[in-house]
């Protein structure tokens, strides 16, 4: 399954990239997924706490050099 969408937050200041992770989650549709860049391990580690308080949804993590790759995908 392809990516539906990219959203990269490795620049946006906490709280800020929750936020928009927060809506971006809110308006996905069964079967889609979208890639979140991410610089900061913090932010990775509020985004997978709000991913696993939603039913429905899957996470998959990447470690880049300088960034992390986060998949998510809602069933």
């Amino acid at each position: 399954m392809s990516v539906s969408r990219e959203v990269d937050i490795r620049d946006v200041d906490w709280p800020v990239c929750i936020l928009n992770c927060k809506r971006e989650l809110s308006q996905m549709k069964t079967g889609e997924q979208i890639e979140i860049l991410v610089k900061d391990i913090d932010v990775v580690n509020n985004l997978m706490a709000l991913v696993e308080q939603l039913s429905g949804h899957s996470m998959e993590k990447q470690i880049g050099n300088k960034d992390y790759r986060l998949i998510i995908r809602k069933e």
